[in-house]
């Protein structure tokens, strides 16, 4: 076992950012210092909290009615590390996982990073086509894939995989289907092996068990962004363990906190702030389901005394709307959570307030490539209801400033692109130099920052508001118009539950402003597109005002939501094609 020693801190910390300007004048927002990075990697965090609490219990699987102490989490890990290894799975080589949320995903997290192996974690909505090319681009030495997820049936996926390519040498089949194939392997067979020649070996499995360096490589995520070609970012042991450490600590996670879990694992929200947060801090994690589904997520707040959950706003929405809520919230003992993905309405935030008794949220902003969270409130110390557009301070040991077009760092309210620094910075783009060259720009002290792609204002306290995506700017008549000051104002509209703003192209103009509204469910209708129109007169510039308006579930060829990722953004590419069509014709 390699030698980090630490000690970590449970408990709210108070955030206390540090401004300063630099010789240069530059404007630079720096976190605070506390609590101290951890030096750990995946294996010696398990050794920790097993040492601290070995018979606390650290994951509970509602829907696979099997619970995790701290002791079995780590004995689990290990015996799967073991199989890995009699396997030929070696420091540094990628096992790929394609998985709904379950105890599997967990054990495998800590399994493949306690070798020094890179948990490539695959996005279970990829299509079969993007499956196989993914799967060639990784280049895997083992692939573990679920014969089911939710209502996604794998099966076809794991005999094309097994039946025609040779690269991964080991498949397994997770859950309890029958094999659909000879050539792979189930999971019980997995990791009970007979075969005498890969019988595993404890010698063998000590070579590399926590061997690694908190600077190696722990997992490659696939980003979520909106637009464009996916990237394979690659993040390492100290950045995920930190983040989920320092996004714990403004939690004010504590061992006695139990935590229900509903975004997916696949993605860094899921992960770092779900199961690595709660071990990290001795807390516990509940896994309502494999999938989201609302229900199962109101149940398990209830009836596991959940004092944290986190999901995104389409999420709790679900929940909020379901039949089962309001008898369900009179059990409920939340004190906390995060709140993340996209922009806040107001009516859910005091929806959230009024029927969960959830007052205490935080409302973070982050990426893949930093670790996940960069920026979030302090539940403590600001409430949503009073403040919906700031996403709070830096992170401790996190830096960031404001540039223009030309890396020029802007002075405090002023709009410009967000660039941040620090540990939490990834290693790269996996197989993708360049990308990762146009990513991070270095200063005159070689210190590297991320360009984050973001629209942002930095306040003289530090706050950071979030304008908007570069990329999804509006550029009408020479003005550039961020979506979110529109989406904003129109959620304050009393009838409008949320709202989505789109450019659409236009000869004349160079874009043109649509806007997807959905009514409030309490709603009174009769609201008309015209007369959206006249209220935002006295709210916003004219030139903001949106050109059309597409109602949601109301108009042929609308969605009746919000198309939205796993990690609950907005896919404005999709919103940007239907306003285009529907334009054409007439139909708004």
């Amino acid at each position: 076992m390699a030698l980090h020693t630490s000690v970590i801190t449970t408990g709210p910390i108070t955030p206390q950012v540090e401004l300063k300007a630099d010789e240069g004048g530059e404007f630079i927002v720096h976190g605070p210092t506390e609590p101290p990075l951890q030096e750990l990697t995946t294996a010696e965090l398990l050794q920790q909290q097993y040492d601290r609490y070995p018979e606390k219990v650290a994951v509970v699987s509602r829907w696979q009615k099997t619970t995790l102490t701290h002791r079995s989490l780590f004995d689990s890990s290990r015996e799967i590390a073991q199989a890995l290894v009699a396997h030929g799975v070696r420091p540094t080589d990628r096992v790929v996982v394609l998985a709904g949320n379950s105890i599997e995903y967990i054990e495998l997290l800590f399994a493949v990073g306690g070798i020094g192996s890179v948990f490539t974690i695959m996005n279970p909505t990829f299509t079969a086509e993007e499956v196989l090319a993914t799967v060639d681009f990784i280049e895997p030495k083992a692939i573990f894939i679920a014969d089911r997820i939710g209502f996604r049936n794998n099966a076809k996926l794991l005999k094309e995989l097994a039946d025609k390519h040779q690269n991964p040498s080991l498949i397994v089949q997770l859950g309890t289907a029958e094999k659909v194939s000879s050539n792979v392997l189930s999971w019980h067979d997995f990791r009970h092996v007979q075969n005498s020649k890969t019988q595993p070996d404890l010698h063998s499995l000590e070579q590399y068990w926590g061997r690694g360096d908190p600077q190696d490589a722990l997992s490659i995520q696939f980003t979520s962004g909106t637009t464009g070609s996916r990237k394979a970012t690659v993040g390492t042991h100290s950045n995920l363990i930190n983040n989920a450490l320092l996004v714990g600590s403004r939690l004010g996670l504590t061992p006695d906190d139990i935590l229900c879990c509903s975004p997916p694992l696949f993605h860094c929200f899921g992960l770092v702030c779900g199961p690595l947060a709660t071990v990290i801090h001795g807390s516990t994690v509940i896994i309502p389901s494999d999938v989201f589904n609302a229900y199962a997520s109101l149940r398990a707040m209830s009836e596991e005394s959940c004092t944290v959950v986190n999901a995104v706003p389409t999420m709790f929405q679900a929940m909020l709307d379901h039949a089962k809520a309001k008898t369900l919230a009179l059990k409920l003992c939340l004190r906390t959570g995060i709140i993340a993905g996209s922009s806040l309405s107001e009516t859910l935030i005091q929806r959230l307030s009024v029927e969960l008794g959830l007052t205490g949220l935080a409302y973070p902003f982050g990426m893949t490539e930093l670790s996940c969270v960069s920026f979030m409130t302090t539940p403590s110390k600001v409430s949503l209801l009073n403040d919906r557009s700031s996403v709070g301070t830096p992170l401790p040991h996190t830096s960031a400033k404001v540039v223009d077009s030309d890396l020029i760092t802007l002075p405090p309210d002023t709009r410009g692109e967000l660039l941040v620094s620090g540990y939490l910075l990834f290693s790269g783009y996996h197989k993708n130099p360049q990308k990762t060259e146009e990513a991070i720009v270095r200063d005159a002290q070689g210190q590297p920052w991320l360009r984050t792609g973001d629209i942002v204002t930095l306040s003289a306290s530090g706050a950071c508001t979030v304008v908007g995506r570069v990329k999804d700017m509006i550029k009408k008549g020479g003005e550039n118009i961020a979506p979110g000051d529109v989406e904003k104002v129109l959620e304050q509209h009393p009838d409008i539950a949320t709202a989505a703003v789109v450019g659409i192209p236009n000869v004349r103009l160079g874009e043109m402003i649509t806007a997807f509204i959905q009514r409030a469910p309490d709603a009174q209708g009769g609201l008309k597109s015209k007369d959206v129109k006249i209220w935002l007169r006295s709210r916003i510039a004219t030139h903001k005002i949106p050109d059309h308006v597409l109602w949601i579930g109301e108009v042929a060829g609308v969605p009746d939501r919000l198309p939205v990722n796993a990690s609950g953004k907005v896919l404005k590419t999709e919103l940007s094609a239907i306003a285009s069509s529907l334009v054409r014709g007439d139909l708004c």
